[in-house]
């Protein structure tokens, strides 16, 4: 009859897991704060990057002739804001520049029906630009914008807080331009510690910022914030 042999057979000690849970924790310790600062990176950055998507398709419609003119519209009364691009086609953009007036980058500039989508973007809740959208919490603060091309620079032109800013510390330096930053971020001026990101400030680096960049030919460049705007 076989005999069974005893096995050896140990388990942990109180003490030794009590230190493998000590290093657990250690190492959630260490690696939480990249993690979290990493999220919130490539959240803002995917915003941005959703942007510099509008504005190019926008300006690429105008300089294809597929439309005369386009505006990017920042709505002020929407939370999370929104971003939308409409176009006029050549026989009403004509009209409208051989009338009295020309545009000035206004809804009521063109009638209703002849605005035509093009594509519109929500934005991430977590992200905003409380220069040119609302803050989610609070939509008195934001005040709108919007940006229009046309071929060839002529018509360029901005309306809201997009108009008269100063210049971004950017290469190059410039006042046409869009910062988008999470809506944690922290300003070490007092008056905007309340709003967020809004240069210029000195931001917290645990909470990334990005700057768009645009001319009125359409070239846009994207910027993030390093103690410097660094060319992304």
């Amino acid at each position: 009859m076989p005999v069974q042999q005893k096995q050896n057979i140990k388990g942990f000690t109180l003490l030794e897991l009590i230190v493998i849970v000590a290093i657990i924790g250690l190492l959630s310790a260490v690696a939480y704060p990249k993690f979290s600062n990493w999220s919130r990176d490539r959240a803002v950055k995917l915003q941005s990057e959703k942007i510099v998507s509008l504005l190019t398709s926008a300006t690429t419609q105008v300089e294809r002739g597929y439309y005369a003119y386009v505006k990017v519209e920042f709505e002020k009364d929407t939370a999370p804001s929104q971003i939308t691009v409409k176009g006029i086609n050549q026989v009403d953009f004509s009209k409208k520049i051989n009338g009295p007036k020309d545009p000035t980058c206004k809804s009521d500039d063109f009638t209703s029906s002849q605005w035509k989508d093009i594509s519109s973007h929500t934005l991430d809740e977590n992200t905003f630009s409380p220069a040119l959208m609302p803050i989610v919490s609070d939509k008195s603060k934001g005040s709108g914008a919007t940006i229009c091309f046309s071929k060839g620079g002529k018509y360029f032109k901005q309306t809201g807080n997009a108009n008269g800013r100063q210049p971004i510390k950017a290469k190059p330096d410039s006042s046409n331009y869009i910062v988008l930053c999470h809506k944690f971020t922290v300003s070490t001026d007092p008056e905007l510690k309340a709003k967020g990101c809004s240069p210029p400030v000195t931001f917290d680096d645990k909470y990334p910022t990005y700057a768009i960049v645009y001319s009125r030919f359409g070239l846009i460049t994207k910027y993030k914030w390093k103690g410097s705007w660094i060319n992304q």
